[in-house]
């Protein structure tokens, strides 16, 4: 059974002053029309992306001095460089991270609640999201600094065991993909990110799992006050986009749901820029790029301003979402897992799919293997 994900495709209108500024959406613009263009991935590099092409002086400065005082929190260059794959290509990969440490709880307590490995080809003009299980059973490879490691269990144990560089070594180790750069954001950054837009529309899937659905349909929050999310279009807020992405036990997909669900919120912030005039009022832009600054975390060496200006000629039409191909759920150590291959030890043999992804990443050539791996309706 093929287990990857979907593709996200609409319509958009363009804001004022047409095709000609450096705006970020993963719409297609009318039939014939013009196509805003920028980074795809992260929201500081959108921020950037739109304070670079289309936002004035004052507009460009908070952006250069928002890039000086990111929260440089990563430093990839900790890794051995014989523990890592060779860079083949100047294709970009971000790993993005969304974790679940909130305010006045212990980091040292947060798991990677959310991690996608972005993938922009070489030639700028697509962008692929690869949401990684957080269940799924993999190794973790031996790390010195961290708590747990050279060991077998699911993958968002190496961000609790050994942070952000144990998770790239863990998907590095999996995937072979070099990952240029880290941008992570917990949960009380996502709140902000979401307010500073004004809020998001997300289509709301009804719960179908057994002893969760509702009348009428929708989906009930198992956390906090228990909020109600009618099925269908929903404005949410910052606090209400959070909470609806964290659920699944009430789909039958389970985590499934919930990565498809984060990738939604992804594409509706990136739609959000564009509609709640972001790019036409300089105080909106100005109040989000602070605010989205405050929200990340990203490595030594990310730099937002120059990024947004390398990657400002692609064309955003397509932001193509998928999940690692895996073969379903299952148990290891008394523990439901989500399992890679059946011999981990050697996913070649069995899980060939999962496989030539990472190599097609590798080599740059993802839009051959979507082709090569149509999607089966209805599974």
């Amino acid at each position: 059974m093929t287990q990857y994900g979907s593709n996200y495709r609409g319509s958009a209108s363009v804001p004022p002053g047409g095709g000609s500024g450096g705006g970020a959406r993963v719409a297609q613009a009318a039939a014939g029309g013009p196509t805003r263009r920028g980074l795809i991935g992260s929201g500081i590099g959108l921020v950037a992306s739109i304070a670079a092409a289309g936002g004035g002086f004052a507009v460009w400065s908070t952006a250069n001095s928002t890039n000086e005082d990111l929260d440089r929190a990563f430093d990839l260059d900790a890794i051995p460089e014989e523990d890592r794959p060779e860079r083949t290509n100047q294709a970009l990969n971000l790993l993005v991270i969304g974790s679940d440490h909130r305010e006045g709880n212990d980091e040292s307590d947060a798991r990677s609640d959310t991690t996608i490995l972005m993938h922009v080809n070489e030639d700028g003009n697509a962008a692929y999201g690869i949401s990684i299980p957080r269940d799924l059973y993999v190794y973790i490879p031996e790390d010195a600094d961290a708590e747990v490691s050279d060991t077998y269990d699911k993958f968002n144990a190496a961000y609790a065991w050994g942070g952000v560089n144990l998770t790239v070594r863990t998907i590095e180790n999996l995937t072979g993909v070099r990952i240029d750069h880290i941008i992570e954001i917990d949960f009380n950054g996502l709140v902000e990110v979401v307010d500073a837009l004004g809020g998001v529309t997300l289509d709301v899937q009804a719960a179908d799992a057994d002893g969760y659905i509702t009348d009428p349909p929708g989906v009930e929050s198992i956390h906090g006050d228990h909020m109600f999310f009618e099925a269908g279009p929903n404005k949410l807020d910052g606090e209400q986009a959070l909470d609806y992405v964290r659920q699944r036990y009430q789909y039958n997909e389970g985590d499934f749901a919930r990565m498809r669900h984060q990738q939604d919120l992804i594409k509706a912030i990136m739609d959000s820029a564009l509609s709640a005039g972001v790019l036409t009022s300089e105080d909106k832009l100005t109040s989000f790029i602070s605010s989205t600054s405050d929200a990340v975390k990203v490595d030594t060496e990310f730099n937002a301003v120059s990024t947004a200006i390398n990657l400002m000629n692609m064309r955003s039409d397509d932001l193509v979402f998928m999940t690692t191909p895996h073969l379903g759920t299952g148990e290891q150590g008394g523990q439901s897992v989500v399992v890679y291959a059946e011999d981990p030890e050697n996913p070649e043999a069995s899980n060939p799919e999962a496989v030539s992804l990472w190599e097609a990443v590798r080599d740059d050539k993802v839009a051959d293997w979507i082709e090569a791996n149509p999607e089966d309706e209805g599974e």
